[in-house]
């Protein structure tokens, strides 16, 4: 696995822990892009603009790191998430994030978001 890559993503999960706008987007390609299942396909900035804006807290676990053996440029995050929300219930999961890197600037490109409900939790 690219160290290099695995540090960004490091750095994107704990800095998307801490509500870190600015670190979040050094973690992307200028012309990034997310694709949530709750805010669906954005642009990086106002994607996290969004997010932060509607977290009161949030907190990562990492369990797993993953590299596609034929596509070293995608990287998977298997990690727990817990997320406090405005005006929301809470939300006490997995995530599995799919990371796509940007030949050109070797950050992030496109990051899919993966909904994965704990086993027993009926969502």
């Amino acid at each position: 696995m690219s160290d290099r890559r695995e540090r960004i993503v490091r750095a994107y999960l704990s800095a998307m822990e801490k509500g870190d706008l600015n670190g979040v987007l050094q973690c992307f390609a200028a012309d990034g892009k997310v694709i949530s299942p709750v805010y669906g396909e954005e642009p990086v900035r106002p994607f996290y603009e969004k997010l932060f804006a509607d977290t009161i807290s949030a907190s990562v676990d990492l369990h797993s790191l993953y590299v596609s053996p034929t596509q070293p440029e995608r990287l998977i995050a298997h990690f727990a998430y817990r997320w406090s929300r405005h005006g929301q219930p809470d939300v006490d999961t997995d995530l599995i994030d799919l990371f796509e890197f940007d030949p050109q600037s070797d950050r992030i490109g496109r990051l899919r978001i993966v909904f994965a409900p704990l086993p027993g939790s009926g969502a």
